[in-house]
C-alpha cells in the first residue's frame, strides 16, 4: 500500500497517527518485557517520551513526503504539458487517444494564420502571447473533459467527444470566430489574430493516425482556401 500525503492536513494526520501507534507499541512492549510493577511506574513517562520523540519526527517524515507528492505531480505535470500554454503535449495527447472511449468523437486541427510572419513583424514575445491567447480560447470553449492540446508550433489539436462531424464543424467555427474577434492586446497594441481549421471524425482509438491525418489534410485545404476558415475532411468549405 502506498500512502500519499497531498496536503498539510494529510501530514497532520499521519503524524497523529504514527505517534499513537508507536505510544501503544511502547506499552505494549513494557507489558511484555518488564515486570508489572515496574512497567506500571514507567507507563507514563514512557508514553511522553514517545511521543516527545515520535510527534515531531513523523511530523517531518509528513512534510517530506508530501514534498515528494508536490514534486512528482510538478514533474507529471511539465512531462505531460506545454510549457507556454499549460495545455497538453502531443505525446500526451495521443496518450489520452489510445484509450479513449468516447467515440465517436471529433478531431480539429487548428494552426494559426501566418505566425512565421507574425513573429517577425512583432516579436517573439508578441508570438508567445498569442499562443497563450489561442490556448485560453480554446480551453474556455471546449468542455471541461474535451482534450486540447498543443501539437507543435503554431498548431493547435481538440478533441471532443461523443460528437459527430457537423457538430465538430460548429465547435471549430465557434473557435474561429472568437479568435478573429478578439485581438491580442500586446504592448498596448492590438493585434489581429486568426486560425485555420480542419475537422475529422475517429471512430475507433487504432483509427487515430488516420482521423488525424484527414483532419491535418483538411487544415491545409482551409490554408489554401484562404485561411480564417474551416473545413470538414472530404467537404466544402464550412465559414
Amino acid at each position: 500500500m502506498t500512502i500519499r500525503l497531498r496536503t498539510i492536513r494529510d501530514v497532520r494526520t499521519f503524524s497523529v497517527a504514527v505517534t499513537a501507534v508507536v505510544i501503544l507499541s511502547s506499552m505494549a512492549l513494557q507489558q511484555l518485557l518488564i515486570p508489572f510493577d515496574i512497567a506500571t511506574q514507567i507507563r507514563w513517562p514512557g508514553m511522553l517520551i514517545s511521543f516527545i520523540i515520535a510527534a515531531p519526527v513523523s511530523f517531518f517524515i509528513g512534510l517530506r513526503m508530501l514534498e515528494i507528492h508536490r514534486l512528482n505531480t510538478h514533474l507529471e505535470q511539465t512531462v505531460k504539458h506545454d510549457l507556454l500554454t499549460g495545455l497538453l503535449n502531443r505525446h500526451a495527447f495521443m496518450d489520452h487517444i489510445e484509450e479513449e472511449q468516447r467515440l465517436p468523437g471529433a478531431i480539429i486541427m487548428a494552426d494559426i494564420d501566418h505566425f512565421k510572419l507574425f513573429n517577425d513583424t512583432y516579436g517573439h514575445a508578441a508570438g508567445d502571447a498569442a499562443l497563450k491567447q489561442v490556448a485560453r480560447t480554446f480551453l474556455s470553449l471546449c468542455r471541461v473533459d474535451d482534450l486540447v492540446a498543443r501539437y507543435g508550433g503554431e498548431e493547435f489539436i481538440v478533441f471532443l467527444a461523443d460528437t459527430n462531424l457537423e457538430d465538430g464543424v460548429k465547435v471549430a467555427e465557434r473557435l474561429r470566430a472568437r479568435l478573429a474577434r478578439k485581438p491580442l492586446v500586446h504592448n498596448g497594441r492590438a493585434i489581429q489574430i486568426s486560425g485555420s481549421f480542419g475537422v475529422a471524425v475517429l471512430d475507433h482509438p487504432d483509427h487515430a493516425d488516420e482521423a488525424m491525418a484527414r483532419a491535418d489534410a483538411a487544415l491545409y485545404a482551409a490554408k489554401h482556401q484562404g485561411r480564417n476558415c474551416v473545413k470538414a475532411e472530404a467537404s466544402a468549405d464550412i465559414a
